[in-house]
């Protein structure tokens, strides 16, 4: 799996999450910051902000990823993706450290 490949892989948990859990679906600006570069172009009209956008984005990522790796546990290539991104300096490198940190109890 190409880096390219894995980040993609990554993304698309993550929206997948998004959406199941809010309804709302990550938008182009939000996939392109994980990404890294502009590599998402859907065309679809924004007509609301995003609710991923205020706040702390990266913690807001780390939490849809936690939920997608609960869905995806039996799924070899999203861990495979996980790892090869992990120790990227990079949003999505820091995004799959901090979904992979054990969370404290509440």
């Amino acid at each position: 799996m190409r880096p390219d490949e894995a980040r993609e892989e990554i993304i698309s948990g993550i929206d997948y999450a998004a959406y199941k859990e809010t309804d709302s679906s990550l938008h182009d600006a939000e996939k392109n910051r994980l990404f890294g570069s502009e590599h998402y172009k859907s065309g679809r009209p924004v007509y609301k902000p995003s609710p991923w956008a205020e706040g702390d984005f990266e913690d807001k990522m780390a939490t849809l990823l936690r939920i997608d790796n609960a869905l995806n546990r039996s799924v070899p290539t999203f861990r495979e993706a996980q790892r090869l991104l992990e120790n990227e300096e990079s949003v999505l490198g820091r995004v799959v450290r901090r979904a992979n940190r054990p969370q404290p109890p509440d």
